[in-house]
């Protein structure tokens, strides 16, 4: 119950208590938490370890929710391969390139309704921006209403999906949020299809749907609808983007140098110009400021594997069906790796070469995400839109509590202020809520 309702402390508190790895029971372990770089090695790219997202939830076969889980997160071996040879060209470092004009242009229409002095909800602003951005670049749509439709759904599926009342009572009673995450499942089911189906009568386009549905010269086989359903929601389901966009800001605004150096960074190397990928890469304090927003608060602060046979840690057994949970939150609070590890410190990439287990913000092994090169872009390029347009701050009083529905996001509405930009921003004041739990923030006022 402690890691359904906190699991960030919680997961915290158990690492500090029992060191890099532990179990519960003691005898033969139902659950075994693997914290340590080496650990989290172990259990992410050893074969004994297998992947089954909501294994825990009891999904009948063919249900909506269990088609729409039935994506690479779930899959292992000869079907992953497959799954994931039809999708890994779409985001491929050279090919999601091509969607820098989609990304900039769906940025500039939301920050067009941004003012200077107004205030808006950061977290849904960013959360509704990012669906349109997935819609136009995974299934080729851009149409507004039909984003904030899936939006909305999306939110309310992770809402239910996330609510500890849906492990404990798997049951579709009237009002019982396991009912109300079956209905919504099954109202993305059909957006889908329909998405699927406009797809399949159309041409090859560069969007990720498109590729695995229309075959190409010399190609005899692609995903069928059922595989392609559980695909198109996990590429559809960018929530860890804006995830990452929300505590980037909110960072930034705690470490107003930080947010200053990074309005001159855009400012000397893109002025007013469009930001594109080659811009990217010659903004160092873009990049120190995202590779540390992640390390403090990755996209998923933890997943969790099923042991098969053969399993163990540190050459130790794990009885077969036990849940092996790692989290990156922990494993990046390393002191030993990350010194003053609850500090945000963006200088210290300037020199940090952390080995690929001991900073894994998207993932480790076979089952690390894929569309990692596309969350990058999509986060520098709306971060720079940002800044050169309509920089955000949060007013005093501000209260952010950090909560894990699929992603770690704030819990209900936080709003900021867009300030003028190239203007003088507002004293920083120091937010409340859990935030200060998991972060040493500044001593603000």
């Amino acid at each position: 119950m402690s890691l359904l309702r906190r699991p960030l402390p919680f997961l915290r508190e158990l690492e500090e208590a029992w060191g890099p790895v532990c179990a519960m029971p003691g005898r033969r372990p139902r659950t075994v938490f693997a914290f340590g770089p080496e650990e989290a090695r172990q259990v992410l790219t050893g074969r004994a370890f297998v992947s089954d997202s909501f294994r825990h939830l009891r999904l009948p076969p063919g249900s909506p929710m269990m088609l729409l889980t039935s994506g690479l997160l779930r899959l292992n071996g000869t079907l992953h391969r497959k799954h994931r040879q039809a999708m890994q060209h779409a985001f491929s470092p050279r090919h999601v390139t091509v969607y820098t004009d989609t990304i900039v242009r769906f940025a500039d229409e939301m920050l067009d309704g941004w003012k200077p002095g107004a205030t808006v909800d950061l977290h849904e602003e960013l959360a509704r921006l990012v669906t349109r951005i997935s819609l136009a670049t995974m299934a080729g749509l851009e149409n507004p209403e039909s984003a904030r439709r899936l939006n909305d759904k999306m939110v309310e599926l992770a809402a239910a999906a996330g609510n500890p009342l849906t492990a404990v009572l798997q049951l579709p009673l009237p009002g019982t949020p396991f009912r109300r995450m079956t209905r919504i499942a099954a109202e993305i089911e059909a957006i889908l299809r329909e998405l699927i189906a406009a797809r399949r009568s159309g041409t090859a386009g560069p969007d990720l749907l498109s590729r695995m549905t229309v075959l190409e010269d010399g190609e005899t086989e692609r995903l069928d609808d059922e595989e392609l359903v559980g695909e198109a929601y996990t590429a559809l389901c960018h929530d860890s983007v804006a995830a990452s966009l929300f505590w980037t800001l909110t960072l930034l605004d705690q470490h107003r140098e930080w947010w200053e150096k990074l309005r001159a960074e855009v400012a000397e190397v893109v002025g007013d110009a469009e930001p594109g990928p080659e811009a990217l890469i010659r903004m160092p304090v873009l990049d120190q400021v995202v590779k540390e927003s992640v390390r403090l608060m990755p996209p998923a602060g933890f997943g969790v594997r099923y042991a098969d046979t053969g399993a163990e840690i540190n050459g130790r057994p794990v009885p077969k069906g036990a849940m092996a949970i790692v989290s990156s939150f922990v494993t990046h609070r390393d002191a030993a790796v990350f010194p003053e590890p609850l500090r945000f410190r963006p200088e210290r990439w300037e020199t940090a070469q952390p080995a690929q287990h001991e900073y894994f913000p998207f993932g480790l092994g076979q089952h690390n995400c894929i569309g990692r090169n596309l969350a990058l872009l999509e986060s520098k390029l709306v971060l720079t839109r940002i800044m050169q347009r309509a920089p955000v701050v949060l007013p005093a009083g501000t209260v952010v509590n950090p909560v894990v529905r699929i992603s770690t996001v704030p819990d209900g509405c936080v709003r900021a202020v867009v300030t003028a930009p190239g203007g003088e921003a507002p004293k920083a004041s120091r937010v409340a809520g859990t935030i200060n739990d998991i972060i040493t923030l500044p001593d603000l006022p």
